[in-house]
């Protein structure tokens, strides 16, 4: 597996893990220093792999900012404060039709499928 599939599939991954959290994003942005760190790879080998990437337009410089959320309930409640924009690197369009996009998805999807499928048996409550 090439550098640049690996952290295609890096981003991939955050994208689609952020499909079950109550407040997600308009889009997942995936900073260098993140890569490194879940790869175990120095910035200068994420950065080339980088490179390759944004040149065939599967991802591009992104910053996604973090507003404030209040919940829309009888009473207006602060659920967490604003936060500065990441910074970092997002999925472009042409990335979301490529093979590997498509692979991490429907992997995801299965997993949701048998996940929501499992039957709850007694040894669960002991």
């Amino acid at each position: 597996m090439t550098d640049e599939k690996i952290v295609f599939n890096c981003i991939a991954n955050c994208e689609v893990s952020s499909y079950s959290i109550p407040y997600p994003p308009d889009r997942v942005v995936v900073s260098t220093g993140e890569i490194a760190k879940i790869c175990g790879w120095s910035k200068y080998r994420v950065r080339k792999a980088i490179k390759g990437l944004t040149e065939k337009g599967l991802i591009e410089r992104a910053s996604c900012g973090c507003p404030a959320v209040e919940s829309c309930g009888e009473y207006r409640e602060l659920v967490y404060d604003a936060m500065p924009p990441k910074n970092g690197y997002a999925i472009t369009k042409v990335g979301f039709k490529c093979e590997d996009w498509k692979d991490i998805y429907s992997e995801w999807t299965k997993s949701m499928q048998e996940w929501a499928n499992k039957p709850i048996g007694d040894e669960q409550y002991g």
